[in-house]
């Protein structure tokens, strides 16, 4: 069962919540979700990084009004994108179909035009194994090997070309065509700040698949095809009730985030100083090069000045031996240590693969250094900091 809290709302605090009786996290009022998104416009699309960048990094902001969507520090914004309109032509000419043709949308079971379901509902990258059953191709069906290599270095678009699927019912390739997932950004932004808004980071990139080079799907679609205050984009909030600021506000925080792992410590400053919160602050923020991939520069470097954040930063391009995250975290060993012993509590955002371990072999390091602990003992403080939900991952 859930109420209304009974405490007036300030013009200035964010939409009206419910909760439970439990008291656990509030839950927004909104009617949408991933089955019902919300139709959101871009109001506004950033390069954060600047002309001599490896890279393509964007600060978009989408419109929320009339959502009812709130979203706190640390949550993520889902996003529905669409396929690049090429792509789908190519499609339609190989199957010898003019996208008009109605079709069964699989996980709906609504009728929808073959056009819609390829450009909002279908993943034109992947390949079932059902797909390649229909080929008849007797390499493809009997050998694993050769079905797991083709998948691999194939799309849908190869698939057509190399065999007659026109000759298939629509209906029948549709039922086995993988959908379209949504895609999750950390939420850059309080609500505090932005009210009926909500800012995110993408960085655009490129691959080689098979013979081809590719480009992200989502990222295309989101600095690329979608028209500012024009283009809808479908969306749902994702509350991550794992990686939250600390309800006592005189705790410090320490936040480790390079590249777009920036984007949700955006949102724990922003709240942090409109709520006046006592606790400090430290951000380790690292990228490729100072000159043109340092995000949010002038605002980090003002909080600085203003001595509201701490920031160390590594750019590990910016001289001959690289320089990581990690290493800056080793150069404060012992004030680390001693920010931990007070209670403090360390976010990590950013690459799951390499980044998260490497940071956390480094914590685990300085734990048994400056702590005078064996490894195991270092390791089994490192999982007690995780169970006490003051180590807390937002990692992908």
């Amino acid at each position: 069962m859930v109420k209304k809290r009974s405490k007036k709302i300030n013009r200035m605090e964010p939409p009206l919540l419910i909760s439970n009786k439990k008291n656990k996290a509030p839950l927004s009022t909104t009617k949408y979700s991933k089955s019902h998104p919300f139709a959101s416009k871009i109001l506004s699309r950033i390069l954060l990084s600047k002309e001599n960048s490896t890279k393509k990094t964007y600060h978009l902001t989408l419109d929320l009004t009339s959502s009812d969507i709130f979203y706190k520090p640390g949550d993520s914004i889902a996003i529905f994108p669409e396929n690049p309109p090429e792509i789908v032509d190519k499609i339609l000419k190989l199957l010898k179909k003019s996208g008009h043709e109605d079709i069964i949308c699989p996980r709906s079971k609504k009728k929808i035009s073959f056009h819609l379901f390829l450009t909002k509902k279908a993943n034109l990258l992947r390949i079932s194994p059902y797909l390649l059953k229909m080929t008849f191709n007797p390499t493809l069906l009997n050998d694993r090997f050769q079905q797991k290599t083709f998948i691999e270095n194939h799309d849908l678009e190869d698939l057509f070309q190399q065999f007659p699927f026109h000759q298939i019912p629509l209906q029948d390739i549709v039922l086995h065509i993988a959908p379209l997932l949504p895609r999750f950004y950390s939420i850059a932004s309080s609500q505090y700040i932005t009210k009926n808004c909500v800012d995110f980071i993408v960085v655009t990139f490129n691959y080689i698949r098979g013979q081809k080079k590719r480009k992200g799907i989502s990222s295309q679609f989101l600095c690329q095809y979608a028209k500012v205050h024009k283009t809808p984009v479908m969306i749902y909030h994702q509350s991550n009730p794992l990686f939250k600021l600390p309800k006592n506000p005189t705790s410090s925080i320490i936040m480790i985030g390079p590249g777009t792992g920036i984007a949700p410590f955006r949102a724990f400053l922003q709240e942090r100083l409109y709520l006046k919160a006592s606790g400090r602050h430290w951000l380790f923020f690292g990228e490729r090069q100072r000159n043109c991939d340092f995000y949010y520069k002038n605002f980090l470097l003002d909080l600085e000045k203003n001595k509201k954040l701490r920031l160390d930063l590594a750019f590990s391009r910016d001289q001959k031996e690289k320089i990581y995250v990690q290493d800056k975290l080793k150069e404060h060993s012992l004030e680390i240590w001693q920010w931990i012993q007070t209670e403090a509590f360390i976010y990590i955002c950013g690459d799951a693969h390499f980044m998260a371990k490497d940071v956390s072999k480094t914590l685990q390091e300085i734990i048994k250094i400056e702590g005078n602990f064996s490894e195991e003992e270092a390791k089994h403080f490192l999982k007690k900091l995780r169970r006490e939900k003051r180590l807390l991952f937002d990692v992908y």
